[in-house]
């Protein structure tokens, strides 16, 4: 039996798909500027110590209208610590939030690259009746 040309032609088509296919290249991740990068540190910065001054601020407040200077200036001090801490890895989550969705397709779409597959597809060279090496039966 001859080789059909059209059949080799078709077999050198499908292998050079594959090869073109290959592994999916990931996206560029973007770097942040250096100006962006100092925002974001002096914006913690400052939630970290707003929230103390806050604490320090109503701490003694209480101490000199009850009269017990350290007690509520310590217990106050340490909850605004807290509350800042809080507040400040609420920002660092809300950022790497928005990178993660900037870097990828959210989660639960469904979403994958065509022609991986898994959607039971078969390759162009199993088309007919022919088997997977392209050769037609008689």
């Amino acid at each position: 039996m001859q080789d059909d040309p059209f059949d080799d032609r078709l077999k050198r088509l499908g292998e050079r798909i594959e090869a073109a296919r290959g592994e999916p290249k990931p996206e560029p991740v973007r770097r942040r500027s250096s100006a962006e990068a100092s925002g974001l540190g002096w914006r913690m910065v400052t939630e970290l110590l707003t929230g103390m001054l806050i604490g320090l601020a109503i701490g003694y407040g209480l101490d000199s209208l009850f009269g017990t200077l350290p007690v509520f200036l310590v217990v106050f001090a340490l909850l605004g610590f807290a509350a800042g801490v809080r507040t400040m890895m609420r920002s660092a989550a809300e950022v790497r939030g928005k990178q993660m969705a900037g870097a990828e397709p959210p989660a639960g779409t469904g979403e994958r690259p065509v022609g991986d597959g898994k959607d039971g597809a078969q390759g162009p060279s199993t088309i007919g009746t022919g088997d997977s090496e392209g050769r037609h039966e008689e």
